[in-house]
C-alpha cells in the first residue's frame, strides 16, 4: 500500500458524486415515463440508475469514516464528535429543509396536514408508512444517511484508538466492517421471512449497512501506513486492483451490466422476491466497490483529472440539492406540459429537467448550503487554529 495522505482530498469523488446523482435522475424520469420498463438493453440500463444510491452510500462510508480511521493508525488527532455531528446537520437539513417545505407548500397536489410536516422535516417518515407523497419519495436514502451519521462514532469508538501497531488496528477494522456485513445479511433474512416483511424495514439502515460497510473498508485500507504487515494477501489484491485499474473498472462494468439482466429487482412495480433483492444488493455493492478502489488507493491519472475537475468539483457540490429537487421538478413539469405518467416523453422530460434541477440546485448551492457551512462552521474554526498551535499540539500529544 501506498503511504496514506492524512490530510490529502480525493478530488475525482466529488465527480463520482455527480455522476451517481445524474444516475439517479436518470432512473426516475425513466420509470416516470416507462422508458425503464422497455425491452431493451437501454431501459435496463435507465432502471438501473439506481446504483447511484450504491455509490453514495459508499462515498458516505469512505469519506466520514476516514478521519476516525486516521486516527485509530495513529495517524491524526481523535475527531471531535460534536464537531462530526454539527458539520453533518448542516450539511444536510438546511437544503432538505427548504425542499421540503417549497414541495409541501407549493408542489405537491396531497393535502397536506400538520404530521406530514412534522415526519418529512424530522426524516421519520419510512417509520411508519407515512412516505406516501411521491415528490418527496427520494428522501428515504436521507433517513438510512443520518442513522448511519449517528452510528459512525460509536463504531469508531468501538474499534478503538492506537495501540499494539497498525496490524493489530488493521485486524480490529475489518473485524468490524466483516460485522456490519453480518448486521446486513441477517436483517435481510429477518425482513424476509418473519412479520416485517410487509413493512418499511428494508427502507432502514440496517438493510444497507454493509454497503457503508464496504466503503469505511475503502477508508481503512487507505490509512495503512507504510510498515503494515497484517493480512498481505488481502492488501496485495487490493493493490493489483488499485493499479490494474482498467481491469477493476471493467469488472465492475460487467456487475453492472449483470444486475440489468432480469436477476434482480423487476423494472416494473412487482415486488421483488428475497433472491431478487438480494442478488442485487451485493452485485451493486461489489461494482461500486472497484468503481472506488481506485480512486481511493492509486488516485491519479486522466480520470481523476477530468473528474477532479474544476466543474467536476462544482457538480459534485450540487449534487446533494439535485438529488433532492430532481423528483418534485421532474413531477411539476410532467403536469404541466401535459406528459401523463408513465406514457412515454422521457427525452423531453429529461431535457428539461436536467437543467431546471440544475439551475434550483445552483441557487441552493450558492445561497443556502455553502453560507450556511461557511457561517455556520465559524466556532469550530476557531478551536481547529488553536490546536494548530505548536502549544496545543505538544498538549494533544501529551493527553
Amino acid at each position: 500500500m501506498n503511504a496514506p495522505r492524512p490530510a490529502g482530498r480525493f478530488p475525482a469523488l466529488d465527480g463520482l458524486r455527480a455522476l451517481a446523482a445524474l444516475a439517479v435522475v436518470l432512473t426516475h424520469v425513466g420509470f416516470s415515463t416507462s422508458r425503464s420498463v422497455q425491452p431493451d438493453l437501454v431501459g435496463a440500463v435507465i432502471a438501473r440508475g439506481d446504483f447511484g444510491v450504491t455509490v453514495f452510500f459508499l462515498l458516505s462510508g469512505f469519506l466520514l469514516y476516514r478521519p476516525f480511521a486516521l486516527h485509530a493508525f495513529g495517524l491524526t488527532r481523535r475527531p471531535h464528535v460534536p464537531e462530526y455531528l454539527w458539520r453533518r446537520a448542516l450539511r444536510i437539513l438546511p437544503a432538505m429543509w427548504l425542499t421540503v417545505t417549497i414541495t409541501l407548500a407549493f408542489v405537491t397536489t396531497f393535502r397536506v396536514r400538520a404530521e406530514d410536516w412534522l415526519h418529512y422535516l424530522l426524516l421519520i417518515q419510512t417509520y411508519d408508512h407515512h412516505d406516501y407523497d411521491p415528490n418527496l419519495s427520494q428522501l428515504w436514502t436521507l433517513v438510512v444517511e443520518v442513522s448511519f451519521y449517528a452510528l459512525l462514532p460509536l463504531l469508531a469508538r468501538a474499534v478503538g484508538g492506537p495501540g499494539r501497531g497498525p496490524d493489530a488496528v488493521l485486524r480490529r477494522q475489518l473485524v468490524m466492517i466483516a460485522g456490519l456485513f453480518a448486521v446486513g445479511l441477517a436483517f435481510n433474512l429477518l425482513v424476509s421471512y418473519t412479520a416485517l416483511t410487509n413493512s418499511q424495514a428494508l427502507l432502514w439502515l440496517p438493510a444497507y449497512v454493509d454497503w457503508f460497510g464496504a466503503g469505511m473498508a475503502l477508508a481503512a485500507l487507505s490509512c495503512l501506513p507504510a510498515g503494515t504487515r497484517a493480512l498481505p494477501m488481502l492488501r496485495s489484491a487490493m493493490q493489483t486492483c488499485a493499479q490494474n485499474r482498467g481491469t477493476t473498472w471493467l469488472l465492475a462494468g460487467v456487475l453492472f451490466f449483470l444486475a440489468t439482466l432480469p436477476i434482480g429487482i423487476p423494472r416494473t412495480l412487482a415486488p421483488a422476491t428475497f433472491w431478487e433483492w438480494t442478488t442485487q444488493h451485493y452485485v451493486y455493492l461489489a461494482a461500486a466497490f472497484l468503481l472506488m478502489l481506485p480512486f481511493v488507493l492509486k488516485p491519479g491519472g486522466v480520470p481523476d483529472d477530468v473528474l477532479g475537475s474544476a466543474p467536476g468539483r462544482l457538480f459534485g457540490n450540487l449534487s446533494y440539492s439535485i438529488y433532492l429537487w430532481h423528483v418534485p421538478v421532474m413531477l411539476w413539469l410532467q403536469r404541466h406540459l401535459g406528459y401523463r405518467q408513465f406514457h412515454g416523453h422521457f427525452l423531453p422530460l429529461l431535457g428539461v429537467t436536467l437543467p431546471v434541477t440544475v439551475a434550483i440546485a445552483a441557487a441552493s448551492w450558492f445561497l443556502v448550503e455553502r453560507p450556511v457551512l461557511r457561517y455556520g462552521s465559524r466556532p469550530w474554526r476557531g478551536a481547529q487554529e488553536a490546536a494548530s498551535t505548536p502549544a496545543a499540539s505538544a498538549a494533544m500529544q501529551s493527553s
